[in-house]
């Protein structure tokens, strides 16, 4: 289970994340309407879900979760969201027995 603060090239890092930890799984990006990056990923034939509006970030991201658990060993939510809100969804993975990595805001000293 990670959280992920997103960098200068969000694309690369989550690529490098998804190569890195899960290896040979079946894996979901999970964003927000017109909120994922299009093209590097898409090339690296990764599942897409734009599927959330935003309004509820929370209560989206664990119906998402609990409609889709079976069909997966992992998710990325790509949500720049805050780490609340992250950390309630990767409990909600762990329980549901699925991976979920959460993009956050940076946050700033």
């Amino acid at each position: 289970m990670f959280i992920l603060k997103k960098k200068a090239e969000p694309e690369k890092q989550i690529w490098n994340h998804i190569k890195r930890h899960y290896q040979g799984e079946k894996v979901a990006v999970v964003g927000v309407k017109k909120g994922l990056p299009q093209t590097f990923l898409r090339n690296k034939q990764v599942i897409f879900y734009e599927s959330l509006t935003g309004e509820s970030l929370l209560a989206e991201g664990k119906q998402f979760l609990e409609r889709f658990a079976k069909n997966y060993t992992a998710f990325v939510f790509y949500l720049d969201c805050p780490t609340e809100i992250a950390e309630q969804l990767i409990d909600t993975g762990r329980a549901l027995g699925v991976r979920v990595t959460v993009t956050v805001k940076e946050q700033v000293a």
